[in-house]
């Protein structure tokens, strides 16, 4: 079927010079389309144009007439072949011309016709007739000047090696700062005294006599009694009918924001790339249709490749076997999401397992008008250097941590002996301040499994030891602890009685110990701490609420970060790393669940996990 709404056909329609209809066959000279053309005749002619219903032609037709259309039209559908026609529309405002019809066909494989494409041409009865030939020059001056006068552009003609502006329109008018009276009729050089200034340009205008060649001139910077800007000019030679130059048409149009426009954006470009230099970045950009990656040169040098392209297989051997997977699901759930990804990952270079480097890649996708993605793009950074002082750091960290258990664990051994001992007695003094060290050595034990846990958590090496168990009992038993050794605050435990999970019930009592022991790290005395745990959507999800100091809005993303520690007045005699709550978010992740916080400022805060139900394990 022919698509009527296709630019392409209505761009050939409005171009045709001469009136053009399509119309279908059945019903039979039903119009679908037209062009201006056909339009101005109908107007002259008399008639009154309805798009899409039309029965003009024949009304202007005698019956006999009327009947030789007809039949032509049904000639053309049948035997699939181009015909013509002359009639004479005696019912017309011009009835002293003949139309000459030729029919064409829309051939669409073996099926019948549907359409036929019309084109009309006028025919004087008298050739001769001077009448006629005067009001067709009017008519096309008049086109002309319409069309001269409505274009956004700024166009002039300009007559003779003098360049005297023969026509001016508005635009162009407004450009010069000029009026019509001081402009048409007048050589460009007297009525612009502006142009002192540009005698190469005028001379290349007036060359145009000899050489008859057009001259376009990209990012022509003009100076005129309105504005300083940049053009884009273009000059056109109007020959006569001995092939010589009489005029040049001119048309000018300002690009001065897209030139400076495009002056930010190098200078962007510029800075950018210092920015990367200076930070040893490298960008990539994945072609997602050829499925190539084409590498700058930063990037080369980081990958130690001496092509800047590569096919995505290519790239993919290049990645250690236990990090492809990571960088694709990655990327996949960026390109899912429509959102930026930031990745940690290894190589192989030169064979696998010959040399490894550590690299993060932070890059987002583009997409075409129809939503598909298109390329992706982003940038690459070396951290090998950085990435070996953290394993290192932690490897430290987890020496240090294990060599301080031992004394702790004596220490601690010694206490409780002591601490058994003086109950025998009535030392309460002793007690008391056996009870305290006792205290502040589980506090220093839990500080050490931190960061032991951290060293174990970034190596790799922290395994789940899957269990089924109540996860009720687990928060009320770690309340009970806290409760001894937080005297301090009220911990309420709220919800059912029984909830199964299937995880890891020492590093799940961990968590819950550490929300317990923020809550109160961040809260006054006496105040209340409640744990709630409840089913929903297919997760067990578990609540600590208090009454703290809250945490300011811009904070609450960084939480889970390791190390970070909201850094406030108020925080500043609380003892911490900033590691309590990274481990609870890698434990709870590790379990395929999620943790995050609700807070407002001065009134407290809510930390949340879920696990997923021992049946969705």
């Amino acid at each position: 079927m022919i698509d009527l709404a296709s630019p392409f056909l209505k761009a050939l329609l409005k171009h045709s010079k001469n009136p053009i209809i399509i119309f279908k066959v059945k019903p039979i000279l039903v119009v679908v389309e037209h062009n201006d053309a056909y339009q101005a005749l109908i107007e002259r002619a008399g008639g009154k144009l309805k798009f899409y219903d039309i029965n003009i032609i024949p009304n202007l037709l005698s019956d006999a007439e009327k009947a030789v259309l007809i039949k032509t039209v049904q000639k053309v559908s049948e035997l699939k072949a181009k015909d013509t026609l002359v009639i004479h529309p005696i019912y017309s405002n011009s009835p002293n011309v003949k139309w000459e019809l030729e029919f064409s066909p829309v051939l669409q494989n073996d099926r019948p016709v549907e359409y036929i494409i019309c084109s009309l041409r006028e025919i004087p009865l008298d050739e001769n007739d001077l009448e006629h030939i005067l009001f067709e020059l009017s008519e096309s001056e008049a086109r002309f000047r319409g069309f001269f006068e409505q274009a956004p552009l700024g166009m002039c003609v300009l007559k003779g090696p003098e360049l005297i502006t023969e026509y001016a329109n508005d635009n162009i008018l407004k450009l010069w700062d000029k009026s019509r009276k001081e402009v048409i009729g007048i050589p460009q050089a007297e009525a612009r005294p502006e142009l002192e200034k540009q005698q190469a340009l005028v001379a290349r205008v007036k060359d145009i006599f000899k050489n008859g060649q057009p001259l376009t001139i990209n990012e022509l910077k003009l100076s005129t009694p309105v504005s300083d800007g940049y053009f884009i000019a273009f000059y056109e030679p109007l020959k006569n009918d001995k092939n010589e130059v009489t005029r040049i048409l001119v048309i000018i149009k300002d690009i001065t924001e897209q030139v400076n426009f495009k002056k930010e954006l190098l200078k962007a470009k510029d800075i950018l790339k210092i920015a990367m230099d200076a930070s040893e970045m490298g960008s990539w950009n994945i072609d997602l249709e050829s499925k190539q990656v084409l590498l700058s040169e930063r990037a080369q040098q980081i990958y130690e490749l001496e092509n800047d392209r590569l096919g995505i297989e290519e790239a993919k051997s290049l990645i250690s076997v236990e990090y492809i997977g990571h960088l694709t699901s990655g990327i996949r759930r960026a390109l899912h999401h429509r959102n930026a990804f930031n990745i940690e990952y290894q190589i192989n270079l030169n064979g696998i397992g010959t040399k490894n480097k550590w690299l993060r890649t932070a890059g987002k996708a583009y997409y075409n008008e129809h939503g598909k993605a298109v390329y992706i793009a982003g940038a690459v950074l070396d951290i090998t250097e950085h990435k070996q002082d953290e394993i290192r750091k932690n490897d430290f960290i987890g020496m240090v941590s294990h060599e301080l258990k031992t004394p702790l664990t004596s220490l601690s051994a010694y206490v409780q002996l002591l601490q058994h001992k003086f109950k025998e007695t009535d030392n309460d003094f002793t007690i008391q301040i056996l009870d305290k060290v006792n205290v502040q050595l589980k506090r220093m034990s839990l500080m050490i499994d931190g960061f032991l846990n951290v060293s174990l958590l970034e190596s790799g090496k922290i395994l789940l030891n899957k269990t089924n168990f109540n996860l009720v009992d687990l928060i009320k038993t770690m309340a009970e602890e806290n409760r001894i050794v937080l005297p301090s605050h009220f911990i309420q435990v709220i919800g059912s009685e029984e909830m199964i999970v299937n995880a890891d019930m020492e590093k799940i009592g961990n968590v819950i110990n550490n929300l317990i022991g923020n809550a109160a790290k961040y809260s006054k005395k006496n105040s209340l701490i409640a744990i709630k745990c409840e089913i929903k959507k297919g997760y067990v999800t578990v609540s600590v609420e208090d009454e703290g100091i809250g945490i300011r809005e811009n904070d609450i993303p960084r939480l889970f970060d390791r190390f970070y520690r909201v850094e406030s007045p108020d925080t500043k005699t609380i003892a911490g790393f900033g590691v309590g709550l990274y481990i609870c978010a890698e434990v709870i992740e590790r379990h395929k669940g999620k943790i995050w916080a609700e807070s407002k400022f001065g009134e407290g805060s809510i930390f949340y996990f879920s696990l997923p139900t021992s049946n969705d394990q």
